[in-house]
């Protein structure tokens, strides 16, 4: 059988790519509030309140399960003073995990998606936001299609810090979720229990894509081509797309 043939030869750009393999980035390990890209970790329920300039009544709890969990991606999307604080409390959620989305972002990584998981408990994080940040987080989170939002009932949780949790917003993507072998993959870098099918680090998943596909690049050409070359990305996408495994979560509601 005839290899097939070698990729064009690229120059690869080290900060595109190693931004693509570091994804979902640096997820903490405690709850905190970002302001202005100030982080504060939070000490307690009084402490809590007083970072956020409140009780959290009047926000929106809305689960990361992705990059929206990282400081430093929050720090980007609420730059500003003006913006406000937004408290990211840790939480233990049962019966879902973190897994990969079968779709490929213009910035090079495969993101992840929330996606029914019996049995597992993964650590997350929610995001409690304003209408008005929440309303912003929907401009950097749907308007390409690639995810729709709404809400989540029913779910089983512990939080770290404040009010509890059965009800929470989740941003679903509309590929739906990544298979290999008809399973879905579970993020490494997001920790988790009782997990039924394997976990993959964004390397590693990315690897194992290439060599599925039969394709000649490495990891490093393999998602440069993602950043330079929409069509190709698109083309990709659709391979991703034949195997999906759709969201199938009764308790949960589009928003208008």
């Amino acid at each position: 059988m005839n290899n097939p043939p070698a990729p064009p030869a690229r120059t690869v750009r080290p900060r595109s790519v190693s931004r693509a393999l570091a994804y979902p980035y640096d997820v903490p390990d405690r709850s905190f509030v970002i302001h202005a890209g100030h982080v504060q970790p939070i000490e307690s329920d009084a402490h809590l309140h007083d970072l956020a300039g409140g009780d959290l009544a009047d926000r929106v709890p809305v689960i990361a399960c992705g990059s929206n969990q990282a400081p430093s991606a929050l720090a980007w999307k609420f730059a500003q003073p003006e913006d406000g604080p937004v408290p990211v409390v840790r939480v233990e959620l049962k019966n879902f995990d973190s897994v990969y989305c079968a779709h490929f972002a213009r910035y090079g990584s495969v993101p992840a998606t929330l996606h029914p998981a019996p049995g597992t408990v993964v650590s997350l994080f929610v995001n409690w936001l304003t209408p008005a940040q929440l309303a912003h987080m929907h401009t950097t989170e749907t308007t390409r299609g690639n995810y729709v939002y709404g809400e989540l009932a029913e779910l089983e949780a512990e939080v770290e810090f404040g009010p509890a949790v059965s009800r929470a917003g989740a941003y679903i993507c509309t590929r739906g979720a990544l298979a290999i072998d008809g399973r879905p993959v579970p993020l490494a870098e997001i920790p988790a229990r009782d997990r039924s099918h394997p976990a993959l680090a964004q390397r590693d998943l990315i690897q194992r894509l290439v060599a599925l596909h039969g394709l000649a690049d490495t990891v490093e050409t393999f998602v440069q081509r993602n950043l330079d070359d929409e069509d190709e990305r698109a083309r990709r996408a659709a391979l991703l797309h034949r195997d999906a495994l759709p969201f199938d979560y009764p308790a949960f509601r589009k928003a208008d």
